[in-house]
């Protein structure tokens, strides 16, 4: 297991202890930092990181459930012994947003296009091989996992945005990359580094290799599976460390992503049954992006669920099926309104978030599909919400909630690739 090193010091851990503060919800007001949300039964449900800006963001959060948050004095307003707010501090030399952080995105878009599709490509042809009774080049998988983790330390979003766009019929490749380019990137926000990050796009470009030797009735069965069935399916990450056994090229480190992507925190996953401590972090971190990009795909059975339905049942099943700590950073990592999420807002204005503000999670960058007035635009264009939330009508551009985009007939994936600039 790889543990990520602590960039802090103990005293600057002990000034963002004191920095912070536990509030209830009904004592948050405009001009307060929030750092953690918690629900009814004081479960923390998301890090915010953002300031709250307007009443309306309170009241979005209200109708969540939330019941306490964490607040940081340092970046925004205290709250007295009397519940009275006090002024927020004078910003410390607070930088300015950058200029171009649109221009560098779509910059690197270009380039993970490339990446994208070779990935791909990389992917059918081991897969392909394997199920004809083959072999595959370790090389040729290394090569795309570079092109994968070079894209990710550029611009991590560009990657995560085009790994959005999936078919019913390019499941089997696409869903191999998108577990290897989700994983990846949760790997460097956690700090993995050098060749431990490549060996961890290895294992996700591998971690369904094994689903090549289970029968494709099984694999594409459109309804339940009976206990055999589900027993041989079972079998596929076993497979996968057989079909790999010589191929010394892949290092412990990726197998362990092949063997316990479906192992689960409480024990009750396969192929062995782990709990806890026992499973390998960057396998907890596999199961993790392997059951997003699963619910967020079309399937035979079902249509792809909306990200932040999927963000949600995963941070249902935290300290069950999955680690805390991992769910936690991931839904950290997407944002509360993922690449992909059809979202409305506040003036009625409706698009899909193309980019995440980590700084800002409440306001991601959107195209704009719709106006005020629920007409669709001819030409969508693209709004900065982080932008548009300082002017004097900051507050219509929060986002009031997440739609269905097949209700309004509008294919998030179309938006993720393309520069509506242009």
């Amino acid at each position: 297991m790889v543990a990520s090193q602590n960039p802090y010091s103990q005293h600057t851990l002990v000034a963002m202890e004191q920095a912070e503060k536990k509030i209830s919800i009904d004592d948050l007001v405009v001009g307060m930092f929030v750092q953690d949300v918690f629900n009814a039964r004081d479960v923390l449900m998301v890090s915010a990181n953002s300031m709250i800006w307007d009443q309306s963001q309170i009241e979005s959060l209200k109708r969540q459930g939330v019941r306490h948050v964490h607040i940081n004095v340092q970046k925004g307003k205290d709250v007295s012994p009397d519940h009275t707010p006090l002024p927020a501090p004078l910003p410390k030399n607070a930088p300015d947003e950058p200029t171009t952080r649109e221009h560098e995105y779509y910059k690197e878009l270009d380039r993970a296009k490339l990446v994208h599709r070779q990935t791909i490509e990389t992917a059918r042809e081991v897969l392909d091989s394997i199920k004809s009774g083959g072999s595959f080049s370790v090389e040729k998988v290394e090569k795309a996992a570079e092109g994968v983790v070079e894209s990710i330390l550029r611009n991590p979003d560009t990657l995560i945005s085009l790994s959005q766009i999936k078919g019913y019929d390019e499941y089997t490749y696409t869903h191999s990359v998108g577990v290897s380019v989700l994983v990846t990137s949760l790997a460097n926000a956690m700090g993995y580094k050098g060749e431990r990050l490549l060996e961890v796009g290895i294992g996700g470009l591998l971690h369904d290799i094994g689903k090549m030797r289970v029968p494709e009735s099984i694999l594409n069965k459109p309804g339940k599976y009976t206990e055999w069935e589900f027993k041989v399916m079972k079998k596929h990450p076993e497979h996968g460390i057989d079909i790999l056994k010589d191929k010394k090229k892949v290092s412990d480190f990726s197998r362990a992503v092949i063997i316990q992507h479906h192992e689960r925190y409480n024990g009750n996953g396969y192929p062995y049954g782990l709990k806890g401590e026992q499973i390998d972090e960057v396998g907890l971190m596999a199961a993790v992006a392997d059951v997003y990009d699963a619910l967020t795909s079309n399937r035979v059975y079902r249509a792809a669920w909306p990200p932040q339905k999927a963000l949600a049942l995963i941070f249902r099943g935290a300290d069950e099926d999955y680690s805390r700590r991992i769910v936690e950073r991931f839904t950290k990592h997407l944002g509360i309104y993922p690449a992909g999420s059809f979202v409305r807002l506040i003036s009625g204005a409706m698009g899909v978030v193309v980019r995440v503000d980590r700084g800002n999670l409440l306001a991601p960058s959107i195209v704009v599909i719709f106006d005020e007035l629920g007409k669709r635009l001819e030409k969508p264009y693209e709004w900065d919400l982080a932008e548009k939330q300082k002017g004097s009508d900051g507050r219509k551009y929060h986002v009031e909630i997440s739609l269905n985009p097949k209700a309004y007939r509008v294919d998030p994936g179309q938006y993720l690739s393309e520069n509506p600039m242009q």
